[in-house]
């Protein structure tokens, strides 16, 4: 207080930070303003690098903050007029999407040679639920792929007389499946679609139903940052409004949604291959009625990481579509030549008479060289997107991209990051490869932004700002990791996916994930999945059974041997629970090496009750085999008991028998002396 009036100092990320403080302070910000009333109060937001701590004598002394940052900030209150809130560039790059913002304007400031670049903030934005789905931000127009895109809208037309429709579109990396994917998002939405946008991950192809947690969010309107109980309740009412006699069917969602949602006695008596059967059927439901109402886009991108409980969904409900306004678009690269069998359910799809492929080639010379007319301009101007420049860059580019769209993009991304300009770069070594393009790209950046793309890769291709932060912790303070955050999102390696409910990036393309991380030494890579899997443990307590199979992922790839036996067990127990059968055998199989003799009594057991499921008698014979001689050895009479009941159901079932009641014990010959 003073006699000018009454100032509050309101500090966001420290003593502690978030990765959202921006966001944070402007909304306390817009919440005074609210509050106190138009002419009452006038305020200044700025982010930057200051002291904080303790000052004072050893009598009497203070948490403060001091710095230019502050300054400004102080600047900026005075400038603001009442009720007004002005915020600087910096602080707007942080949070530019989440609120409306007024025309830039430049003031004058003390203690500042250049003028300050500053906007008031009206107001926050209010998004839909349908987060996941928003088109990806694309600087640059679509080149070539026009009939393509004809065709898509020919297919959209259909979908909106009620004839359901599937496209897919299969092309090596780089060739611009996302790019068209969003143009067809586009035109959807214009035509009155729903869109919900979900797709696999290169860490989750043992994950049940991840492809599709985005996607079933955003069809139900499912709001991720409710309490659990709030979202148990929206559901119910989802579910009722498709049928009241569904709602008993609604834990059924729990595995599909990443939930915990409580049983019941109906779901509780199914066993595995009923509820996925039960759960298949429910969405197909669902599906059928919503887009009465609304025709539907269901985006599945990089479907070759799809789960194997995500394939069988897929196909269900590709099956069931014919006569509902759904289009189902499915992207992924091609099957390896020398194992076809990796993706059957690709094939499947193409036996339907209303499925459409879309074929993506090399661009041709003419759409190269619109491609880097357009580049050229977006980086340097008109004057360098000029013929004589252009002429002489088109066939040295198209002749070491051969048509690739993304090396194309890449290769004047590079000349941009290393300070050229398209005149002088005659005598440029361009990189023969995209692996060598991006690692290129990649040595342009300053050393701690080359750490922080590494470390992010690890994580995956989509990562959450707090994951990176944890990681990074102690090497280097927040801002100075969100601006280079910002560097990488401004230089279209990892731009900004979402906001809420936390900052997430996605590396552009997978390829430079995959070279990125590739450039870490393998005992860094073993440290950082480890660093992660225990993040997730201490934060995600409370929910850590949505997290089992990354878990599984991150400890499998670390060195910490207890927890990698702990989750891949753990994962197994999950897959198996949700009739995940090959990736339970997968899981089962890779933790077997790692456990006791006495641990691996039980899980010898468990993989031979999968085996039998699916039909592999033989197989589950030799495993209750071993399971009970190795029982046997360690004298464990309850794990001789269950291998012996195992043995004798399966040689029941073999035989055409009918199996034992548990109660009455074993028909002869069977019977054993003692009971279980």
């Amino acid at each position: 207080m003073g006699d000018k009036g009454s100032k509050f100092i309101v500090l966001f990320g420290t003593p502690l930070a978030h990765e959202n403080d921006e966001e944070r302070a402007l909304r306390c910000a817009l919440e005074i303003s609210r509050h106190v009333g138009a002419d009452g109060v006038r305020i200044g937001i700025n982010t930057g690098n200051v002291y904080c701590g303790q000052v004072g004598s050893a009598v009497r002394q203070e948490y403060t903050v001091i710095g230019d940052g502050v300054n400004l900030a102080a600047r900026l209150m005075q400038a603001a007029k009442n009720g007004e809130v002005l915020v600087s560039s910096e602080t707007r790059r942080f949070c530019q999407a989440t609120f409306e913002w007024g025309e830039a304007d430049y003031l004058t400031v003390k203690g500042r040679m250049r003028p300050v670049e500053v906007y008031s903030v009206r107001g926050w934005r209010e998004f839909s639920g349908n987060q996941a789905a928003r088109e990806p931000a694309y600087r640059l127009p679509m080149v070539g792929r026009a009939d393509q895109l004809q065709q898509a809208a020919e297919v959209l037309a259909k979908v909106q007389q009620g004839k359901g429709q599937i496209i897919g579109i299969e092309a090596e990396a780089g060739m611009g499946k996302s790019r068209l994917s969003a143009e067809i998002m586009r035109l959807a939405r214009q035509s009155g679609f729903q869109v919900c946008l979900g797709g696999g991950q290169s860490y989750g192809t043992k994950a049940s139903y991840l492809a599709w947690n985005n996607i079933l969010r955003d069809f139900f309107e499912l709001d991720p940052t409710l309490e659990l109980e709030k979202q148990n309740q929206h559901l119910a009412g989802k579910l009722a409004e498709v049928d009241p006699e569904l709602q008993p069917r609604l834990p059924l969602l729990g595995v599909a949604l990443n939930l915990s949602l409580p049983e019941n006695d109906l779901v509780r008596a199914l066993d595995a291959k009923l509820r996925k059967a039960s759960l298949e059927n429910l969405l197909v439901d669902c599906i059928s009625y919503f887009a009465t109402k609304q025709p539907y886009l269901i985006v599945l991108e990089d479907a070759q990481w799809l789960d194997s409980l995500s394939f069988d969904l897929l196909e269900t409900i590709a099956r069931n579509i014919g006569d509902s306004r759904v289009l189902l678009l499915v992207l992924n690269r091609p099957a390896d030549i020398t194992a076809p069998e990796e993706f059957p359910q690709f094939r499947a799809l193409a036996q339907y008479d209303y499925y459409t492929a879309l074929h993506l080639t090399e661009f041709t010379l003419a759409e190269t060289r619109q491609l880097l007319a357009l580049k050229l301009f977006q980086l340097w101007g008109e004057a360098a997107a000029d013929e004589a420049i252009l002429g002489g860059l088109v066939e040295r580019v198209f002749a070491r991209a051969q048509g690739n769209p993304f090396y194309i993009d890449e290769l004047v991304n590079l000349l941009h990051d290393r300070g050229l300009v398209p005149g002088d770069s005659s005598n440029l070594d361009l990189p023969d490869s995209i692996q060598s393009l991006i690692i290129s790209r990649i040595d342009q950046l300053t050393e701690n932004e080359k750490v922080t793309l590494k470390v992010a890769s690890v994580i995956g291709r989509l990562f959450k700002a707090n994951w990176l932060l944890s990681l990074l912790d102690g090497s280097r303070i927040s801002a100075e990791i969100f601006q280079q955050l910002n560097r990488l999102s401004e230089l279209e390696l990892t731009p900004l996916e979402r906001q809420q409910p936390e900052l997430e990036y996605l590396f552009k393309h997978i390829l430079t994930r995959e070279v990125a991380y590739e450039t870490l030494t393998f005992a860094t890579r073993t440290t950082l999945h480890e660093q992660i899997g225990l993040y997730i443990e201490q934060n995600y307590g409370d929910s850590l059974e949505q997290y089992i199979s990354l878990l599984a992922y991150h400890f499998d790839h670390s060195s910490n041997l207890p927890k990698k036996r702990e989750y891949l067990r753990r994962a197994g127990e999950a897959a198996q629970a949700a009739y995940s059968n090959e990736v339970a055998l997968d899981y089962y199989s890779r933790v077997l090496e790692l456990l006791s003799e006495a641990e691996q009594v039980e899980v010898l057991l468990k993989i031979g009750q999968v085996l039998e499921l699916v039909g592999r008698w033989d197989e589950a014979a030799h495993r209750f085999q071993g399971s009970l001689e190795l029982a046997e050895q360690l004298d464990n009479r309850v794990g001789i008991a269950r291998a012996e009941m195992a043995e004798g159901s399966l040689l029941l079932k073999q035989k055409g028998l009918p199996r034992p009641n548990p109660l009455y014990g074993w028909p002869v010959p069977f019977s054993r002396s003692w009971a279980i």
